[in-house]
Order: C-alpha cells, then structure tokens, then sequence
C-alpha cells in the first residue's frame, strides 16, 4: 500500500514549468528536475536566496528540489526498497523545503505503519493543505480530485483512530473545498462514555473544536449522521447513533452556531471503511465505526 501511495506521485515535469523569467534557479532547477538530478536541484535551492528570485519563487525553488528527491525515493520504493529505510531524507527535505505535499504524503504513510496515527492525522492534513497552496503548488505539481479526497480521508480515518482526539483546527482541517474539490462530509473525533450519549473529557474538548470549525467556515445548515460500532442490538444502536447526534446538535447551538442543524441516526448499518482494515484490532475498527459525521450544506 505504501509503495502504491508513493508511486501513483511520481512526477515528471516534461519541460513546461511557470515563467520565471528574472529567476536564474528557477530555470536551473527545473533543468535538473527533469534530468532526474537531484543533488544539483539541491545544491541550485541553495543558491536561490542569491539568484535573484522572489521570495515565492525561492520557496518553489526548494520544492522542485524537494520533489526531484521525492521521486528518486518513489523510484526506489517502486523497485523494492522500503519507504522506512528514507524516513530520515524525508523529514530531512520537510524541514529544508517545508515541503512538497509529497514529502508529506509519504511522512503520513510512514507515521500510519507505526501506528502513530496523531502524527500521521497530521502529516496528511498537511499534505492535503500544501497541495492546495495554488501559489507554492503550481497545477502541475498538484494532486488531482481523487488523491485529494484520498488524503481527506486519510486525514480523518487518523483523527479517529488516534487515542486522543486530534483537533479539526489544526492547519486546514475545517475546510470543505481545496482546489474546488468539495468536501461535504466530515468525520469528528467526538467521543461519548460506552453506551451513552454524554460526551467523554475527550469528546467535550472534540466538540469544542467542531464549534470553532463551524464558526470559522460559517454552513447556514449542517446534518449530524451518528454512526455507531456493531456491538449490542441494531434497534439499540440506532437509537443511541440518534441521541449521539442530538446531544453534539444541542452543544453547537449552545456554543453559539445558529445555522440549522438536521440529525440522522445510521446506527450500526454503515460502518466506517478504513483504508486498510487489516492493520487495526477490533477495539480500533470500532472505534472507527463510532463517530459523527457533519454534511456540510
């Protein structure tokens, strides 16, 4: 799955590339993007601050450098190697270049295998956000529609199967649209005591997230849809998947949302689909499967 994840952004930049035409590096690093160079697309970002380039293109210098070295470990993974073996170059070009979404991406995959699943909720967010920056992201360096829904779920699969509920605020997480893909539904990590449907400390501190979400991108209407695990009887569950959606309804409006606010209670009849169930224990596949999710309108 890693290697897949990694070969399907391999990128090759073909010749067309922005104008930049006072930006001596960027016309060299792209030179060197294309021969598959990636020691002298380092050495040329290097140099970038001095090549009489804007800050902008200075930033997108270092990306293309970034993404040169990005696809000779894509190239390698593809031929065998395994991704953890470049973990150490990969977060080494994250903090030269900040970047690119790539790099991220990959970092996000590495993060999953060993089950940090914070640290890898986090990396694809911003893997999702970068790839959206249409300023240091350039079309041809984007993801397309599929991988950025690919990477929203991704993102979402890990806040809910952190231990500790990863804040939807963080970055770009309370956006609906990148790139004009629309969002419409998120999954939060709101979490309630077993069999209830009162908040755990944690789902308290989630559901204040959610609010600040709903605050900063301002739906004039939203459905909740309460999903639960396949433990105890489905009228149960869809009962408790109801009342789960009520409570979270009553705390955004007593937290100050005044759009309109729909619930939907699913019960146990659509579980979450995780990416790869394979690589979760039981506990955490129902885990999972517990959650609210928030169409957007």
């Amino acid at each position: 799955m890693l290697m897949r994840s990694l070969a399907a952004t391999f990128f090759v930049l073909a010749g067309a590339a922005p104008a930049a035409a006072t930006c001596d590096a960027f016309k060299g690093v792209v030179e060197a993007f294309n021969a598959g160079d990636a020691q002298k697309a380092h050495s040329i970002a290097e140099t970038a601050g001095t090549a009489n380039c804007s800050a902008n293109e200075r930033t997108l210098v270092g990306r293309i450098a970034g993404l040169t070295a990005f696809n000779r470990i894509s190239t390698a993974v593809a031929g065998g190697d395994r991704l953890d073996a470049h973990r150490t170059e990969l977060e080494d070009l994250q903090k030269a270049y900040g970047g690119p979404w790539q790099v991220f991406d990959a970092l996000g995959d590495l993060a999953r295998e060993r089950k940090d699943y914070e640290a890898a909720s986090r990396f694809y967010q911003m893997a999702l956000e970068d790839g959206s920056n249409e300023t240091l992201t350039p079309e041809w360096m984007a993801p397309d529609q599929q991988y950025i829904l690919r990477l929203d779920k991704l993102a979402s699969e890990m806040r809910l199967a952190a231990p500790r509920p990863v804040q939807l605020a963080m970055r770009g997480g309370c956006k609906v649209s990148f790139r004009g893909v629309k969002i419409k539904k998120k999954s939060t990590p709101v979490r309630y005591v077993f069999g209830t449907a009162d908040f755990t400390p944690d789902g308290v501190a989630a559901a204040k997230d959610l609010s600040e979400c709903l605050k900063a991108v301002k739906p004039a209407s939203i459905t909740l849809i309460g999903h639960t695990d396949p433990v105890g009887s489905a009228a149960a569950n869809y009962k408790l998947s109801l009342a789960r959606a009520e409570t979270l309804k009553a705390y955004l409006h007593d937290a100050g949302y005044a759009g309109t606010i729909a619930t939907v209670g699913k019960g146990e009849d659509e579980p979450f689909k995780p990416d790869d169930a394979s690589a979760y224990d039981t506990e955490t596949l129902n885990q999972l499967h517990r959650r609210v999710e928030v169409d957007v309108e």
